[in-house]
């Protein structure tokens, strides 16, 4: 009854969610975990770059940095920067995957709605809206995560807080990704022909 009020896109996004609750919980609990990864290397970010400018030439702790060789707070930049890309990488490949299943599973509600008068537009942004919204709210979970995350790992040590637009940029950041690479998938879905995929299901 409330869905029934909603623009046709987010109405066809609820009804696909709705169909697989499973699916859309693990791709929130997948979104959770990368943010939760990028919010810990966010904090431990912030918390190296305290020794680099937040003390002075006499205090600074001369083991920080080595004459000639890469520094260690450099060494351990790159480490997070490698982690970093290895779980943006993982959390590309799932919402690919679920998309892509998501397409496939709702081929035949999906053209019994283009029947009906939904366009491809409309479609594509459907589908799009079916993993934008739990990647929303794996996000939000994901700075929790994050948090807790690096407080567990940090072992009661210095830590420092990053910026609050670093967070909000990690999670902007996540849902901008998660659309864009919906789109594709869900773009060639809603372009098959109607007639075609019914035939399919006939067979």
């Amino acid at each position: 009854a409330y869905s029934a009020r909603f623009p046709v896109p987010l109405l066809l996004a609820a009804r696909l969610a709705a169909r697989r609750p499973r699916r859309v919980l693990l791709g929130t609990l997948s979104i959770a975990v990368t943010v939760s990864g990028i919010v810990a290397v966010l904090f431990a970010h912030a918390t190296l770059a305290v020794p680099q400018f937040g003390t002075s030439a006499g205090t600074a702790n001369p083991g920080q940095f080595d004459v000639g060789f890469t520094s260690v707070t450099a060494r351990e930049n790159q480490v997070l920067l490698i982690v970093t890309i290895m779980l943006v990488a993982l959390a590309a490949v799932n919402i690919i995957f679920i998309t892509r299943a998501t397409v496939h599973d709702s081929r035949h509600a999906s053209a019994v709605a283009r029947a009906l008068g939904t366009t491809p537009g409309q479609l594509t942004a459907a589908l799009s809206a079916a993993q934008v919204l739990p990647a929303l709210a794996g996000a939000l979970l994901g700075i929790a995560g994050g948090f807790g995350l690096f407080t567990a790992a940090n072992q009661a040590g210095s830590a420092s807080q990053p910026p609050a637009w670093w967070l909000a940029a990690a999670v902007l950041g996540t849902l901008i990704a998660v659309a864009g690479l919906t789109a594709v998938p869900a773009r060639i879905g809603a372009r098959v022909p109607v007639a075609e995929v019914l035939q399919e299901d006939e067979e």
